[in-house]
């Protein structure tokens, strides 16, 4: 299904007023940065002045507020994606999120979970009901894998010690 577009109007009070019920539809879906819903709306051809003007009042309407959608994109990306603390930063930056935010966030999401029970949950979905590795090959992709998800490294070597019967890690 093709997104139609309306045409932005010529007129600067009537390009405000269409900017500012563009960014409530894009609110309507889910959480979005400040510069997030900045950029969608010069990206649908609003000019400067009523893409700013929209998110002013967005924000100023309490329908627009950074710390609410960068701890609900924190908690969806921890809780239900399963992804570590690397990740989840790099993921918050490209959304748009100021990085003080963003480390206070963290801070605050990661102290209530313990990142070692969501490997613990990756590994076990990936090992499938298997007990152990099979050999080093198979360490070392289950390693990469959690890795990408942006888990720390010596977490993931004592989340996959009960996996590696042999003596001592493979070489990652």
């Amino acid at each position: 299904m093709r997104r139609t577009t309306t045409p932005v109007p010529l007129d600067p009070e009537e390009a405000r007023q269409a900017a500012y019920a563009t960014g409530l539809r894009l609110l309507a879906g889910r959480e979005m940065s400040t510069a997030r819903v900045r950029d969608r709306l010069r990206t649908r051809g609003f000019p400067d002045e009523a893409a700013e003007s929209a998110v002013t009042r967005l924000t100023r309407a309490g329908v627009l507020d950074d710390r609410r959608a960068v701890q609900a994109a924190a908690r969806t990306l921890v809780s239900v994606r399963l992804r570590g603390r690397h990740r989840v930063d790099r993921e918050l930056e490209r959304l748009g999120f100021d990085r003080a935010l963003i480390d206070q966030t963290l801070h605050d999401v990661l102290e209530a979970v313990d990142e070692s029970v969501l490997i613990a949950r990756v590994v076990e979905s990936k090992m499938r009901g298997g007990k152990t590795l099979a050999d080093a090959a198979a360490y070392r992709r289950l390693f990469g894998a959690l890795l990408r998800r942006g888990f720390p490294g010596s977490l993931i070597r004592d989340a996959l010690k009960p996996y590696w019967r042999r003596s001592g890690p493979p070489d990652v």
